[in-house]
């Protein structure tokens, strides 16, 4: 009975928690958002570290989250993709460059100084994570020790 009171407890807090992160997020933040995206109605925010707010939102089909500056500053949007989205020059250069690796998620990135797409790939229990631009130049890339699926 005991672990059960904890649990609830637990469950309670993190939505607690969640529900106060939603009511403070500053107002030159929500404004910056309105803007950007106009249409979407139906937002989720979460604080990252003590200098980012961050929208998870959908417009259409996509699932999409971007990130904000506590000014309101706009600093990146990602939008999943499916794997079938990944355009054929960023799988040519992980299927040239990275050979035997699977595309597991995708996403495209934005920021106001670039935009690129970010890939986990993985062969085997080794995962990596790339960043690769839209002619196909690997911007980075990012090990990983498999963890879960």
């Amino acid at each position: 009975m005991k672990k059960y009171t904890l649990i609830l407890s637990a469950l309670f807090l993190a939505f607690s928690f969640t529900a106060c992160s939603q009511d403070n997020v500053p107002a030159a933040v929500k404004t910056a958002f309105s803007k950007k995206f106009p249409n979407v109605k139906k937002v989720k925010w979460d604080k990252e570290g003590n200098t980012e707010w961050e929208a998870e939102f959908e417009t259409g089909e996509k699932d999409m989250s971007a990130n904000f500056d506590l000014q309101g500053n706009w600093k990146e949007t990602e939008t999943d993709l499916e794997n079938d989205e990944v355009p054929a020059v960023v799988l040519n250069t992980i299927k040239a460059q990275f050979p035997g690796y699977k595309v597991k998620e995708a996403a495209f990135t934005e920021t106001p100084s670039y935009s690129a797409y970010e890939i986990d790939i993985k062969k085997g229990d080794k995962k990596m994570e790339v960043t690769i631009d839209k002619s196909g130049k690997v911007l980075s890339k990012e090990s990983a020790s498999e963890e879960k699926d």
